[in-house]
């Protein structure tokens, strides 16, 4: 089910111009990082330690570019 939204999420932000689409996740939560991971993201940097819910957390931030922008790079 998480494809099925994603794609639809994708379409509509190509549609309406978006080049990528960038996303966090917290570094301990693996089956999240696997999930972006296995649908293309890429890894950008690894930030923080940031406080979130009285909780210090490091996170990974990930990268797509969308098929409408296959030659550009995450940096643009």
């Amino acid at each position: 089910m998480g494809q099925a939204i994603y794609d639809t999420i994708e379409q509509w932000a190509a549609a309406h111009g978006a080049q990528e689409i960038r996303l966090a996740v917290l570094e301990t939560n693996e089956a999240a990082e696997r999930f972006w991971r296995s649908l293309g993201y890429r890894e950008l940097r690894r930030v923080g330690p940031d406080t979130f819910k009285s909780r210090s957390h490091h996170r990974v931030e990930l990268c797509r570019l969308l098929d409408n922008n296959l030659t550009a790079s995450p940096d643009q």
